[in-house]
């Protein structure tokens, strides 16, 4: 088995595990009481996204979504190196969004801060299905860096190739 294809399975693997078992952000509205965003939260309010309809808010939804099941691509990036690629490219922008927007709190523009908070949603299991751990960058959580370690580790593998 090649380099690639190792670096394309951790890659994958290290993305759905972000966007599936951890959370990206939990950002304390009163005291004790948070907001946690993750990746299915996005799924579960796609009815409310899609009835509200503006369109750049579907537009950056749709690109979200694309972005949360990045891993998935990048595991199939196993045997179509472009897979790979495309995949990371997502899981990157979508990383690096949040990173930008949550972490570090620098604001890309009204609707991109307001699209952000469409992967709020109440936790499956409360305290474990979403699993949040915050990183002490404002209201980052691991599922953020884990989600980037993987379009990183994907893109690499894409890179190098899989044969």
């Amino acid at each position: 088995m090649g380099a690639g294809k190792i670096f394309c399975i951790l890659g994958g693997i290290v993305a759905l595990l972000g966007t599936l078992f951890f959370s990206f952000y939990s950002i304390e509205i009163l005291p004790g009481v948070y907001w946690t965003g993750y990746g299915i939260g996005l799924f579960l309010n796609f009815v409310d996204i899609f009835q509200s309809g503006n369109i750049l808010a579907i537009v950056f939804t749709i690109l979200f979504a694309i972005g949360v099941i990045s891993g998935v691509l990048i595991l199939i990036g196993v045997k179509s190196r472009a897979l790979a690629i495309i995949g990371s490219i997502f899981a990157l922008i979508l990383g690096i969004i949040l990173f930008l927007n949550v972490g570090l709190t620098i604001s890309l523009g009204f609707e991109i801060d307001s699209t952000v908070l469409y992967f709020v949603e109440n936790p499956i299991v409360d305290g474990i299905l979403p699993f949040d751990l915050p990183l002490g960058l404002n209201a980052l959580s691991l599922g953020t860096v884990l989600l980037v370690g993987g379009g990183v580790l994907g893109m690499v593998g894409g890179l190098i190739g899989t044969s």
